[in-house]
């Protein structure tokens, strides 16, 4: 892992297109403001872990599973 210290208005580079600025220091928090080129995600790591736990748990789901969970959202479904 490569450490960098930036302060408030400055940045660091990623190749030839994604650049990372520091917007904002506090306390307990660092802004960030990324620049990137549109086919390259950029996400938090938790929404990036939640997605894969998502589709894990969704593969390992059997179809009778699968169907009282659509039963249960169907509009107009009162049952708890």
């Amino acid at each position: 892992m490569l450490v960098i210290r930036r302060h408030a208005g400055q940045s660091i580079l990623i190749g030839d297109g994604i650049e990372i600025q520091v917007l904002e220091i506090s306390s307990t928090r660092v802004k960030l403001g990324i620049l990137a080129p549109r086919e390259i995600p950029v996400l938090r790591k938790e929404v990036r872990l939640t997605g894969e736990e998502n589709r894990a748990a969704a593969r390992t789901a059997t179809p009778e599973q699968v169907g009282r969970l659509l039963q249960h959202l169907r509009p107009g479904n009162t049952e708890s």
